[in-house]
Protein backbone atom coordinates (compact mmCIF):
# COMPACT_ATOMS: atom_id res chain seq x y z
CA UNK A 1 0.00 0.00 0.00
CA UNK A 2 1.34 3.83 -0.88
CA UNK A 3 0.97 6.58 1.71
CA UNK A 4 -2.37 7.01 3.73
CA UNK A 5 -3.66 3.04 2.46
CA UNK A 6 -3.87 4.28 -1.26
CA UNK A 7 -2.69 1.93 -3.38
CA UNK A 8 -0.25 3.38 -5.90
CA UNK A 9 -0.64 2.93 -9.90
CA UNK A 10 1.80 -0.06 -10.05
CA UNK A 11 0.40 -1.53 -7.32
CA UNK A 12 -3.32 -1.34 -8.51
CA UNK A 13 -1.56 -3.10 -11.97
CA UNK A 14 -0.29 -6.34 -9.81
CA UNK A 15 -3.80 -6.50 -8.32
CA UNK A 16 -5.33 -6.03 -11.73
CA UNK A 17 -2.57 -8.80 -13.18
CA UNK A 18 -4.02 -11.23 -10.10
CA UNK A 19 -7.51 -11.32 -11.15
CA UNK A 20 -8.44 -8.45 -8.63
CA UNK A 21 -12.13 -6.95 -9.60
CA UNK A 22 -11.87 -4.24 -6.89
CA UNK A 23 -8.32 -3.46 -8.08
CA UNK A 24 -9.83 -2.98 -11.51
CA UNK A 25 -12.76 -1.15 -10.19
CA UNK A 26 -10.22 1.45 -8.45
CA UNK A 27 -8.16 1.87 -11.22
CA UNK A 28 -11.05 2.65 -13.63
CA UNK A 29 -12.27 5.32 -10.77
CA UNK A 30 -8.62 6.89 -10.57
CA UNK A 31 -8.56 7.56 -13.89
CA UNK A 32 -12.33 7.60 -15.58
CA UNK A 33 -12.35 11.56 -15.29
CA UNK A 34 -8.99 11.91 -17.15
CA UNK A 35 -10.05 9.68 -19.75
CA UNK A 36 -13.73 11.12 -20.25
CA UNK A 37 -12.44 14.44 -20.47
CA UNK A 38 -9.94 13.95 -23.07
CA UNK A 39 -12.40 11.83 -25.00
CA UNK A 40 -14.62 14.96 -24.94
CA UNK A 41 -12.08 17.45 -25.71
CA UNK A 42 -11.14 15.20 -29.03
CA UNK A 43 -14.71 14.09 -29.62
CA UNK A 44 -16.56 17.11 -28.63
CA UNK A 45 -19.98 15.04 -28.31
CA UNK A 46 -21.20 13.79 -24.71
CA UNK A 47 -22.39 10.44 -26.06
CA UNK A 48 -19.51 9.89 -27.92
CA UNK A 49 -16.97 10.27 -25.59
CA UNK A 50 -19.01 8.28 -23.03
CA UNK A 51 -18.85 5.46 -25.24
CA UNK A 52 -15.32 5.83 -25.88
CA UNK A 53 -14.29 6.24 -22.29
CA UNK A 54 -15.37 2.31 -22.00
CA UNK A 55 -14.03 1.34 -24.84
CA UNK A 56 -10.69 2.54 -23.42
CA UNK A 57 -10.73 0.48 -19.96
CA UNK A 58 -11.79 -2.40 -21.90
CA UNK A 59 -8.49 -2.05 -24.12
CA UNK A 60 -6.50 -1.14 -20.78
CA UNK A 61 -7.97 -4.15 -19.24
CA UNK A 62 -7.12 -6.53 -22.80
CA UNK A 63 -3.60 -4.92 -22.64
CA UNK A 64 -2.76 -5.52 -18.73
CA UNK A 65 -0.68 -8.66 -19.46
CA UNK A 66 1.47 -6.43 -21.74
CA UNK A 67 2.30 -3.37 -19.96
CA UNK A 68 6.02 -3.34 -19.64
CA UNK A 69 6.16 0.06 -17.62
CA UNK A 70 8.47 1.64 -19.76
CA UNK A 71 6.29 5.09 -19.25
CA UNK A 72 3.91 5.89 -15.74
CA UNK A 73 0.17 3.79 -15.83
CA UNK A 74 -1.22 7.47 -16.50
CA UNK A 75 0.58 8.25 -19.28
CA UNK A 76 0.26 4.56 -20.94
CA UNK A 77 -3.99 4.90 -20.28
CA UNK A 78 -3.48 8.62 -22.13
CA UNK A 79 -1.67 6.51 -24.66
CA UNK A 80 -4.67 3.77 -25.36
CA UNK A 81 -7.51 6.86 -24.70
CA UNK A 82 -5.70 9.20 -27.79
CA UNK A 83 -5.35 6.24 -29.93
CA UNK A 84 -9.13 5.66 -29.39
CA UNK A 85 -10.30 9.14 -29.85
CA UNK A 86 -7.95 9.56 -32.73
CA UNK A 87 -9.56 6.28 -34.47
CA UNK A 88 -12.74 7.32 -33.78
CA UNK A 89 -12.39 10.93 -34.99
CA UNK A 90 -10.78 9.89 -37.70
CA UNK A 91 -14.09 7.52 -38.64
CA UNK A 92 -16.38 10.51 -37.82
CA UNK A 93 -14.58 12.66 -39.95
CA UNK A 94 -14.99 10.53 -43.29
CA UNK A 95 -18.89 10.42 -42.19
CA UNK A 96 -19.57 14.16 -41.58
CA UNK A 97 -19.32 17.02 -44.45
CA UNK A 98 -20.90 19.38 -42.11
CA UNK A 99 -19.05 21.46 -38.82
CA UNK A 100 -18.72 19.36 -35.89
CA UNK A 101 -21.53 20.68 -33.21
CA UNK A 102 -21.21 21.30 -29.81
CA UNK A 103 -22.61 19.45 -26.84
CA UNK A 104 -24.27 22.91 -25.10
CA UNK A 105 -24.81 20.67 -22.27
CA UNK A 106 -21.13 20.68 -21.56
CA UNK A 107 -19.34 23.01 -23.38
CA UNK A 108 -16.15 21.73 -22.08
CA UNK A 109 -13.47 24.55 -20.51
CA UNK A 110 -12.97 28.36 -21.35
CA UNK A 111 -10.29 28.60 -23.65
CA UNK A 112 -10.05 32.37 -22.92
CA UNK A 113 -8.86 33.73 -18.83
CA UNK A 114 -11.46 35.59 -17.18
CA UNK A 115 -14.97 35.82 -16.36
CA UNK A 116 -17.26 38.81 -17.54
CA UNK A 117 -21.23 39.40 -17.77
CA UNK A 118 -23.69 40.68 -20.20
CA UNK A 119 -21.98 41.52 -23.77
CA UNK A 120 -18.43 41.13 -22.68
CA UNK A 121 -19.89 36.93 -21.73
CA UNK A 122 -21.26 36.90 -24.64
CA UNK A 123 -18.47 38.26 -26.98
CA UNK A 124 -16.23 35.49 -24.61
CA UNK A 125 -18.42 32.81 -25.72
CA UNK A 126 -17.93 33.54 -29.42
CA UNK A 127 -14.39 33.62 -28.59
CA UNK A 128 -14.17 30.22 -27.35
CA UNK A 129 -16.49 28.51 -30.13
CA UNK A 130 -14.04 30.54 -32.42
CA UNK A 131 -11.00 28.91 -30.94
CA UNK A 132 -12.60 25.20 -30.17
CA UNK A 133 -13.20 25.47 -34.08
CA UNK A 134 -10.09 26.15 -34.84
CA UNK A 135 -8.88 23.67 -32.99
CA UNK A 136 -10.88 20.99 -34.16
CA UNK A 137 -9.96 21.41 -37.53
CA UNK A 138 -6.35 20.83 -37.07
CA UNK A 139 -5.54 17.52 -38.07
CA UNK A 140 -6.10 14.60 -35.68
CA UNK A 141 -2.19 14.35 -35.01
CA UNK A 142 -2.01 17.91 -34.29
CA UNK A 143 -5.07 18.03 -32.43
CA UNK A 144 -4.57 15.47 -29.67
CA UNK A 145 -1.09 17.22 -29.04
CA UNK A 146 -2.48 20.72 -28.80
CA UNK A 147 -5.57 18.93 -26.38
CA UNK A 148 -2.61 16.42 -24.31
CA UNK A 149 0.08 19.58 -23.92
CA UNK A 150 -2.59 22.80 -23.24
CA UNK A 151 -5.46 21.38 -22.00
CA UNK A 152 -4.43 18.02 -19.70
CA UNK A 153 -1.29 19.67 -18.87
CA UNK A 154 1.09 16.84 -19.69
CA UNK A 155 5.23 17.63 -20.67
CA UNK A 156 6.61 17.18 -23.85
CA UNK A 157 8.02 14.08 -22.91
CA UNK A 158 4.36 12.67 -21.57
CA UNK A 159 2.88 13.50 -24.89
CA UNK A 160 5.54 11.82 -26.76
CA UNK A 161 5.10 8.87 -24.27
CA UNK A 162 1.37 8.85 -24.83
CA UNK A 163 1.63 9.50 -28.82
CA UNK A 164 4.81 7.22 -28.77
CA UNK A 165 6.53 9.27 -31.19
CA UNK A 166 10.04 11.36 -30.29
CA UNK A 167 10.04 14.83 -28.43
CA UNK A 168 10.99 16.71 -30.82
CA UNK A 169 8.37 15.40 -33.13
CA UNK A 170 5.66 16.72 -30.32
CA UNK A 171 7.10 19.96 -30.32
CA UNK A 172 7.11 20.07 -34.27
CA UNK A 173 3.51 19.32 -33.97
CA UNK A 174 2.83 21.86 -31.44
CA UNK A 175 4.76 24.23 -33.50
CA UNK A 176 2.96 23.56 -36.31
CA UNK A 177 -0.48 23.50 -35.00
CA UNK A 178 0.26 26.74 -33.64
CA UNK A 179 0.81 28.09 -36.65
CA UNK A 180 -2.35 26.77 -38.10
CA UNK A 181 -4.41 28.08 -34.90
CA UNK A 182 -2.95 31.36 -35.52
CA UNK A 183 -3.76 31.46 -39.48
CA UNK A 184 -7.45 30.24 -38.88
CA UNK A 185 -8.29 32.64 -35.39
CA UNK A 186 -6.60 35.72 -37.76
CA UNK A 187 -8.49 34.80 -40.63
CA UNK A 188 -11.86 34.14 -38.23
CA UNK A 189 -11.56 37.41 -36.24
CA UNK A 190 -10.82 39.86 -39.21
CA UNK A 191 -14.25 38.77 -40.51
CA UNK A 192 -15.53 40.18 -36.99
CA UNK A 193 -13.89 43.79 -38.29
CA UNK A 194 -15.45 43.94 -41.64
Amino acid sequence: MGHDGVDTDRELLRRCREGDPDGFRELVLRYETMVYTLAYRMLRAREEAEDAAQEVFLNVFRALPYFRGECTVKTWIYRIAANECITRSKRRRKRQTAATEFDEEHPGPTLLDGEASGPEALERKEQDERVRHAVDDLPEKYRMAVVLHYFEGLSYEEVGEALEIPMNTVKTWLFRAKGMLRARLKEAFAGDAR
